[in-house]
């Protein structure tokens, strides 16, 4: 579990973390990185399981630091990552993940490639989904994805989250959105705690959560 936070003149950002494998190494991954002008968040998921997918996903946090420092594109990030992937995976393999950055003016913006659609918790509770926007990465020969930008205020908060949550027995996107729209005003801790609690006895996949709030 993991909290941080990072501010400037205009914004400061806190950022809360989960993972939960459900054996001895997890497939899943998160990417956290704060700094002066916003901050780079990610999740994702390696196909899998075990040693192999989780060999991979710390391959993929080490070029994701790489890559942030590259490009202010949350697109171009999964793009790089694609091609750094693909002489890696196998053949039936791949990985979805989102890459988000939220700028030092509240704007996120986000690329999604064939991920779990993440929430936006406003600070009033109204939950809103983010669709994909790209496929699934190390798979395509010309896959492309477009980076989507939504104005963040004060009190609203980013989910991002494994496919181990909306997977889990009676669970699905809605029944996710309504437990962040009823602890929405909460600490970030307490949101995902709601989350945790929920799924308990439901799953035996790897669970991962970042909750990021403006």
């Amino acid at each position: 579990m993991q909290a941080l936070q990072t501010c400037d003149r205009r914004l400061s950002v806190a950022v809360h973390a989960v993972s939960l494998p459900a054996r001895g190494f997890t497939g899943d991954f998160y990417y956290v990185d704060p700094h002066s002008a916003g901050a780079w968040l990610a999740l994702g998921d390696v196909a899998g399981k075990g040693l192999p997918a989780a060999v991979v996903m710390a391959m993929i946090q080490e070029e994701l630091e790489q890559q942030v420092d590259q490009t202010t594109e949350p697109a171009f990030a999964l793009e790089a990552l694609d091609r750094f992937l693909k002489p890696l995976l196998p053949r039936n393999r791949f990985v979805s993940a989102a890459v988000a950055h939220i700028d030092d003016d509240g704007m996120l913006r986000i690329a999604n490639g064939g991920h779990c659609a993440p929430l936006i918790a406003r600070a009033g509770g109204s939950v809103e989904a983010i669709p994909s926007t790209g496929p699934v990465l190390g798979v395509l020969s010309n896959g492309a994805w477009r980076t989507q930008e939504v104005a963040l205020e004060p009190g609203d908060t980013l989910i991002l989250y494994s496919d181990g949550v909306i997977e889990a027995e009676g669970f699905d996107v809605d029944r996710l959105a309504a437990i962040v729209s009823s602890h929405a005003s909460e600490p970030l801790s307490s949101i995902a705690a709601a989350i945790t609690s929920a799924l308990r006895g439901r799953t035996d996949d790897d669970v991962t959560l970042l909750l990021a709030r403006v």
